[in-house]
Order: C-alpha cells, then structure tokens, then sequence
C-alpha cells in the first residue's frame, strides 16, 4: 500500500487584517500548478456516517443534519456537473493523518481522531483531502464538524449555521480552496448567527465566484471564457499575490477572479460570456500563505506581507465568448501605506464578513482602517448602478474602542438589484483607492433583515472568529 502522507493546512486569522479581495482559488500539486487536485470523473460517492443521525450535544437538538448534509451537496452538485452518490457508513472518524480508506466520509461525530484537527473552536470544519501527488486525482475526501462548536440549523443566536459549513467544506471535497471573495461561500472566515443582527449570516448558497471555480474544474470549457495577463507594479516587476476579479459591466456583480502566481501572471476561468470590468488590489489581505498555505502548492512561494496598498483597474470593458481567452494585463498605481480599510460591518458589527442586504432598502455601513478618516463624500462608491452611497451621510464615528478610525454611510439598494456579490470602492482625498470586493451580498436565502433607520448607540465590535479548513494528504 502506498504510503500517504497528511500535510496540515493553518488557516489563522488575524483580526486586524485587510478583508480579502480576490476570488475563487484551485487547489495544485505542486508550485508549477501544473496538476490540479480534482476527481477523475463526475460521480463521487459520500458516506453519510452514522453520526449524522445522531449527532452530538454541540449540534442543537433537533437540527436537521442530514437534510443539511443533502442540500449541501445538492447544490455543489449542480453548480459542478457532478453527481454525489449517497451511501452510509457506521463510522465515525475521518482516515487517519498516514492513510486512507478509500472512503469519502462526513461526520459530525466527537471523537479522538476527530478533535485531533481541530486546535480552536474557532475553525468550524475540515476536510482532510488524499490525492496522488503525479496526478492530482483525489482518492478520498473526509469532512469533519469541529466537536468543539457549536451548531444549529435554525439560525439560533450564538450558534454556527452547520449548512453553510457543510457548503463550505464540500466546495474543498471537489478541489476548490479558500476564495477571497468576501461573498463567496468558499471565503475562510465564518461568522455565528447573530452578527450584524441577522438570524443567518454565512451563505448556504453558493456565488458566482463559486459556480465559476466549479465551472473551472467540472465544467464544459466550450460554454464559458477566460480572462488571463500579468499583473504590474508601479516599480515594473512582477505583483504576486495581487487579487485579480472580474465584475459584470452593466450590474457591477463580482464574478469570478482569482490570485496572481509568483511570476504576476492570473487566469480566471469559468466566466460566462459577456462584457466585464477587470480590478486588481495588491497588498490587501494576506490569503495565500495565511490562509491557502500548503506545502509545494503553486502558492508555497508568494511572498508573506506587503506593507503597501496598490489597485488597479482596466480602462475598458473586457468582452469574452465562449470557448476564447481575453488577454489583460494591468499596471498597478503607486502603493501607500496609510490607506488599508481593514474592518467593516453594519448594525454596530464589524468584521471580515460580507453584509447581508435586500433589495428596496436602506442600510448603514461601517469601515474601519487606516486613513479611512481621509476619505472624502464623493470618496465612497457601489461598483454598481444599482446600488447608490448617500455622499452626505459620511461620518467619522467616536467612542468606539479601536486601534484606526471608523466612519460610516448610508446606501440605498434598488429594488432591480440582482442576487449577488458588489464591490464598495473608497478612495481618499488624496487619491489612494482601496476595494471591499464581494463585501456587499443579496441574497434570499439569507433572510435578511433591515437593520432598521440609523444604528444607535451600540459600541460593540463584532469580530468574527470562525475558520473552515481543509487538509491535503498525498
């Protein structure tokens, strides 16, 4: 038998970090991101352990875990063209670290094996992948729920949504790594029900950064495109780890995007046809190697930190059709490192998680960062027709107990808004531009709430804490 060996992926969050900018990303064998780590064919077969039926004290009472489960993979299934095959099994722990069992199991159940990858509460799931290292075809993939969180699936305060994690750590059982989409269900950072005051907040839905990175690896090439170039800093060499993504031309969606390699190169695959506006931000978020780390991957050698914010934006639309590759290169303006919103939020919440938002309301929002106090009233703006920031309403808040400045604004969305991910754009009086890519979200699913007329006096900082995590073995 061959020996396997279990590589363990740290995801750490850093509260203080920049919210992160980019979009869907692929799991490779090595740093040549030659091979990519996906299963051979369209039908992958999931043992439902036993456990889902009688799950832990940490999952409330009542939950419906295996009705979760289903529709978790139901929708991955149809955004990849693939087809779960539902068996189940009387184990309750995932393949040990040195090898596997050739079966693909999800458990919810507290044991040894299972506690033993978890180090904090706070990382919700794992999903320990095997796959061969020539071939990147993967041989088994177990999800695990971290014993030692707790979880409902009726949007009960204080408690982990346990579908969006399940649709989450799915999204690693097909392949797919952390996103930096802030709306995309594969993004790292999970918050507890509650948070901007909404009974669900992580999605159980996927976006469109999700569908195209299954696009990318399932998907009928033939229907869809690709955009693909280099991305340039101001100094002329080459921007690694810069966040590229693609936003639809006339609604302003996040679609789908990606992270430039050490060479600055970038392709985003999986687009649907039509008319695009390309964006890059350089030294925004530190994803690859903080939170998509694994050895030899094609991330492994991204440098850690850049001091410096840079962005970057294509001068015109990008139109792509089905079957072709648009070419795009972009130089990145000058860096600064005085201007970096980090945080953002409504409803007295901050954090790194995208809001929640319905269509023919009005909302309040956060942000909080570095030089966000510079930011003039036309500085603020919705890459999207559809939704409209009062340049009036800026304000710089007081009393909030934070390392940088905080300010707020109000924004209307139209009730023509389409579900999906928008970008909020902030410039500062002095030029610098900074993005929130993805950090606004529609979507039914959700529920979401209006969070009412202005936010009163709370001074409270929600920072979310939750991680998902997978674990590639080969």
């Amino acid at each position: 038998m061959q020996r396997i060996i279990t590589i363990p992926i740290l995801f750490i969050l850093i509260l203080s970090l920049v919210m992160p900018v980019g979009a869907y990303t692929l799991q490779y064998t090595d740093s040549t991101a030659s091979a990519r780590i996906k299963w051979p064919g369209r039908e992958i077969k999931i043992a439902f352990s036993s456990s889902l039926n009688s799950p832990p004290a940490n999952i409330k009472a009542g939950s419906d875990v295996v009705g979760a489960t289903r529709r978790a993979l139901a929708r991955w299934a149809e955004a990849a063209n693939v087809q779960f095959i539902e068996t189940s099994s009387n184990a309750l722990s995932i393949s040990a670290s040195g090898e596997g069992d050739q079966v693909s199991l999800i458990t919810v159940a507290n044991t040894p094996e299972n506690r033993s990858v978890f180090t904090t509460a706070d990382r919700t799931g794992r999903t320990r992948v095997f796959y061969d290292p020539a071939t990147g075809t993967i041989k088994e993939a177990d999800v695990v729920i971290n014993p030692a969180a707790q979880f409902s699936t009726d949007g009960t305060p204080n408690t982990y949504d346990l579908e969006a994690t399940l649709t989450h750590e799915i999204g690693h059982v097909l392949g797919l790594e952390h996103s930096s989409e802030i709306g995309a269900a594969m993004q790292p950072r999970q918050g507890t029900n509650g948070l901007y005051e909404q009974a669900a907040l992580s999605p159980r839905t996927l976006s469109d950064d999700d569908r195209a990175g299954a696009r990318t690896l399932y998907g009928a090439r033939e229907n869809y495109g690709v955009i693909a170039g280099t991305i340039i800093t101001a100094e002329g060499t080459p921007a690694q780890s810069a966040h590229v993504w693609a936003e639809d031309a006339s609604t302003g969606k996040v679609v789908a995007g990606n992270t430039t390699l050490v060479n600055g190169s970038y392709r985003i695959e999986g687009l649907p046809p039509g008319h695009y506006r390309l964006v890059s931000e350089h030294g925004s978020a530190r994803l690859n190697n903080g939170e998509n780390d694994f050895a030899k991957s094609a991330y492994a050698e991204l440098e850690d930190s850049h001091e410096a914010l840079s962005t970057g934006e294509s001068d015109e639309q990008l139109t792509v059709t089905a079957g072709e590759t648009v070419e795009q290169n972009i130089s990145l303006g000058q860096g600064s490192v005085v201007f970096k919103p980090q945080v953002f939020g409504s409803n007295g919440h901050l954090s790194t998680i995208a809001v929640p938002v319905m269509q023919g309301k009005r909302y309040t929002i956060f942000v909080g960062g570095q030089g966000v106090d510079q930011i003039s009233g036309s500085g603020i703006t919705v890459t999207s027709p559809f939704i409209k920031v009062n340049p009036a309403s800026i304000t710089l808040q007081s009393g909030i107990e934070y390392q940088h400045p905080i300010i707020s604004f109000d924004l209307e969305v139209s009730p023509e808004a389409l579900l999906g991910d928008y970008s909020i754009r902030l410039q500062s009086k002095t030029g610098e531009v900074a993005f929130i890519a993805g950090g606004l979200t529609i979507d039914e699913a959700l529920g979401a709430q209006n969070p009412g007329e202005k936010v009163a006096s709370t001074n409270t900082l929600g920072i979310v804490n939750g991680f998902l995590a997978s674990i590639l073995a080969r």
